[in-house]
């Protein structure tokens, strides 16, 4: 028995890893179809324990399917694990040659082990570690119920009770464990990821990431022959603010500025921080003159704004802009990017607080 539940043990560690591959880049579950995902995946590994498990009678077998049962209900909740007792339930019906009164019971016990543990995992109060071992307390106890109504109370069951308990007792902690330590990589790898391309302060897109979704941006361009325009934009005097209020003050004029562009921009647009006080719109399918009068509009709405500092007095700024459009000013790149450049200098050494054109 030993070296069967070794082998059960295997195979969820390797499931393991291939779910942790599968959810890099969601590792919290919680969309719906992440949770469909999970309960597909955690049926399909209690459906293989189930094909590789102990033949205690010709219709009663042990394995250590509850337990993916208890991943999904875990990490997913009541849709992930119902879905996978329903697969576990339909491969032991349709694949393994049951009485009526034997898949009748394991489908109950599977179905109730997804249900409490669901319960569990979202009434009770405490830590993974309580919940875990609360939800593997009570599927141990439902398997039990099961196991002695099917082949009655007699030593030899009491006996392969205790050595189901013993086994599937720490093969579920390293489970735990294991599962705990995969899920934390993954969330530490979406936010390395997060942070390599997302500016610190404002949110917004940084350099690193403005240059891939421009490269992106002209290829889609070229594709679908549409205009692509950019906006530079650069705060007035934002040494002044520093000097005047601290660097603490304009940390915060940096992240409003970047919220309000935000708010302005579509949802297709890209907004960036370039560095400093230097931001960037990317305008797709935008045409020379539109970009033009989105760029005046937004020197107006910020010229009007009252940006709001920590010590609660509230200040005015400018911000001064350039556009450029590619297929329409430009057909080059570079060009694009310093038609941009050079009309925002423009404007800020005729008078600053302007839109200047080509």
């Amino acid at each position: 028995m030993l070296k069967d539940f070794f082998i059960h043990a295997s195979f969820v560690i390797t499931f393991l890893f291939i779910g942790g591959s599968l959810f890099k880049s969601n590792p919290n579950v919680d969309t719906t179809v992440q949770k469909l995902k999970l309960g597909a995946l955690a049926g399909i590994l209690g459906s293989v324990l189930m094909a590789f498990s102990i033949q205690i009678t010709p219709v009663i077998m042990m394995d250590l399917r509850h337990i993916a049962i208890l991943l999904s209900a875990f990490y997913g909740g009541f849709v992930s694990a119902i879905l996978a007792a329903t697969i576990i339930n339909i491969n032991r019906l349709v694949f393994f040659d049951i009485s009526t009164e034997t898949f009748l019971v394991t489908m109950l016990i599977m179905f109730s082990i997804g249900a409490f543990a669901s319960l569990v995992e979202k009434r009770l109060n405490g830590s993974g570690f309580l919940k875990w071992t609360v939800m593997g307390l009570i599927s141990l106890l439902t398997i039990s119920i099961g196991l002695l109504y099917l082949m009655g109370f007699t030593n030899q069951v009491y006996q392969l009770l205790v050595n189901y308990w013993v086994i599937t007792t720490i093969a579920g902690m390293l489970v735990y464990f294991l599962t705990g330590y995969i899920v934390q990589s993954n969330q530490l790898f979406m936010q390395l990821k997060t942070q390599s391309a997302t500016d610190f302060l404002t949110g917004l897109n940084n350099v690193r990431q403005f240059d891939s979704s421009l490269n992106e941006s002209i290829e889609s361009a070229q594709e679908l022959n549409e205009r692509l325009s950019l906006l530079m934009i650069d705060i007035d005097h934002f040494k002044k603010v520093n000097d005047t209020y601290g660097h603490q003050a304009g940390d915060e004029v940096l992240r409003q500025l970047g919220g309000l562009l935000i708010s302005c921009s579509r949802p297709s647009d890209i907004v960036s921080r370039n560095g400093g006080e230097e931001f960037s719109l990317l305008l797709k399918n935008c045409s020379y003159s539109r970009a033009l009068e989105i760029a005046e509009r937004l020197r107006g709405i910020v010229e009007n704004h009252r940006f709001s500092l920590p010590n609660g007095k509230e200040i005015n700024i400018t911000i001064s802009l350039g556009a450029s459009t590619y297929l329409e000013t430009t057909q080059c790149l570079e060009e694009f990017i310093k038609q941009a450049d050079d009309t925002l200098y423009k404007s800020k050494r005729t008078g600053r607080n302007k839109v200047s054109a080509l």
